[in-house]
């Protein structure tokens, strides 16, 4: 198998491009009448006609170039601020990028893709620009020189990463540890996440080795190759990164509290939708029930165990205790979100219905997609 081509590569050959986007390294290449005439397009069909020509893999049929989703954070009591993630393949690589908070999805949209050309063609391009015109060669590191110790001088010594040294983190999962390193590039911080390893150290070096590889650094450049089988490349749908990997922790707590109020919305909305065919004229598309604690009753507001069951599927899920109605409802459609997301944990239980219960039992964690952890050196 071939190397793949960097990604550096591919923005060379692009360039022209962003001639079509208002303030991204326009000088550097002129513009003619055709691209003065492009530069009405927006960040978004510009984007994603750079995506397309950097292309090296065959996309599945009818599977969109860029793929986009969306956080959201309570901005006062009554209105909320989004931020848009977009994915795309870029040498057969996933690439997300993530904007800033806006008013609205449109507007986050717009944002997320004027941030990603003005990086990937603005100030990396120039920075490859520049590179070029100076003709600069690096001595390869030693071939036993620990990839970790090797990324840690290129951030120290290159102008390119402001001396900022990377940031590293790490989780551990049941059969290994998975790690995560933050690196700011050109004034914008990346997260490379790497594959499982049995241990820490381990870890660590198996991420060092894929950023050396996907930067290109002399040495490391035919260290790893693209799988045109991967699913990121062959399926519909760009695999998610890691959670939270854009959050600093008071962004995951201030997510975290905007989608608690909002979720029990969301799913009452999501199963509108989804069974809105087969539900009979006034039925409601589900039922609450609620449990109230008795041994501390007199705790104020009183704790609750709410049971929401859903007609359309023939099943009740239990949330764990919460105080007040309005939290145990929030409890519970967390359970029930995550069935529908295809994520039901083994721990259900025979209901009196002709479905099953997803329970929490009083003073049991159950780890669901809310229940957030961050590390705390990952800022």
């Amino acid at each position: 198998e071939r190397s793949p081509t960097s990604v550096r590569s591919t923005l060379l050959q692009h360039l022209p491009i962003a001639s079509q986007a208002p303030g991204i390294c326009v000088a550097a290449m002129g513009g003619t009448a055709q691209e003065q005439k492009g530069a009405q397009k927006g960040p978004v069909a510009i984007l994603q006609e750079f995506v397309q020509c950097s292309r090296h893999f065959t996309a599945p049929q009818n599977r969109p170039i860029l793929q986009w989703t969306y956080e959201q954070r309570m901005l006062s009591a009554t209105s909320l601020e989004f931020r848009a993630i977009v994915a795309f393949l870029m040498d057969g690589i996933p690439h997300h990028v993530v904007g800033g908070w806006q008013a609205s999805k449109k507007l986050a949209q717009r944002d997320s893709a004027e941030r990603a050309l003005r990086f990937y063609v603005g100030k990396w391009g120039e920075q490859l620009l520049e590179a070029e015109s100076r003709g600069a060669r690096v001595h390869p590191p030693s071939r036993a020189a620990n990839p970790v110790q090797v990324l840690e001088e290129i951030c120290r010594t290159d102008s390119a990463f402001g001396g900022a040294l990377p940031e590293w983190s790490h989780t551990y999962l049941e059969r290994g540890c998975t790690a995560q390193v933050h690196v700011m590039l050109l004034g914008v911080r990346h997260t490379f996440s790497g594959m499982e390893a049995p241990s820490r150290a381990e870890a660590y070096v198996d991420l060092a080795r894929r950023t050396l590889w996907y930067l290109q650094c002399p040495g490391y450049e035919e260290l790893f190759v693209t799988d045109p089988e991967a699913p990121a490349v062959a399926g519909k749908v760009i695999p998610a990164p890691p959670a939270n990997w854009a959050c600093t922790t008071s962004e995951v707590e201030e997510v975290r509290r905007a989608e608690r109020k909002v979720v029990v919305m969301r799913v009452q909305n999501r199963l509108q939708q989804e069974f809105s065919k087969t539900l009979r004229p006034g039925q409601a598309v589900w039922d609450w029930s609620f449990e109230m604690a008795e041994k501390d009753i007199s705790a104020w507001p009183p704790r609750y165990k709410a049971t929401v069951h859903v007609p359309g599927l023939g099943m009740s899920f239990v949330g764990r205790w919460a105080h007040g109605h309005r939290e145990a409802q929030v409890e519970a459609c967390l359970v029930l979100s995550e069935y529908l997301d295809g994520c039901r944990r083994e721990s259900s239980e025979p209901s009196t219905s002709s479905g099953s219960v997803a329970d929490s039992e009083e003073g049991t964690e159950r780890v669901r997609w809310a229940d957030i952890e961050v590390e705390e050196d990952a800022d």
